[in-house]
């Protein structure tokens, strides 16, 4: 019985793993799409940590990733992206130079 349980966490945690990559993969496809709609230029994207919170009534388990722009090619500014799971939660863009 000692070995299937630790096998069975072992694959657990291997899974979570796999999806926190994929939705890695997820934040960093929006974010060059949102910078590509808005005419910026993506710098970079990184997640910035995990909370439970409430979000459009109910409490949700959120990812934010702080990611860099710029609008000027010269000027770095930060943005946060969120995600629930692969979804898009929110996407809060700071007052930035053209």
């Amino acid at each position: 019985m000692g070995p299937v349980i630790l096998l069975l966490v072992l694959t657990g945690i291997c899974y979570g793993f796999w999806l926190q990559r994929k939705q890695d993969e997820r934040a960093n496809l929006l974010a060059k799409q949102l910078c590509q709609q808005q005419e910026l230029q993506l710098l970079d994207c990184a997640r910035n940590g995990h909370s439970i919170r409430k979000h459009n009534g109910s409490i949700r388990w959120l990812t934010s990733y702080q990611v860099d722009f710029s609008g000027d090619g010269e000027s770095r500014y930060q943005a946060e992206l969120i995600l629930s799971g692969m979804r898009l939660a929110a996407f809060e863009l700071p007052a930035y130079r053209v």
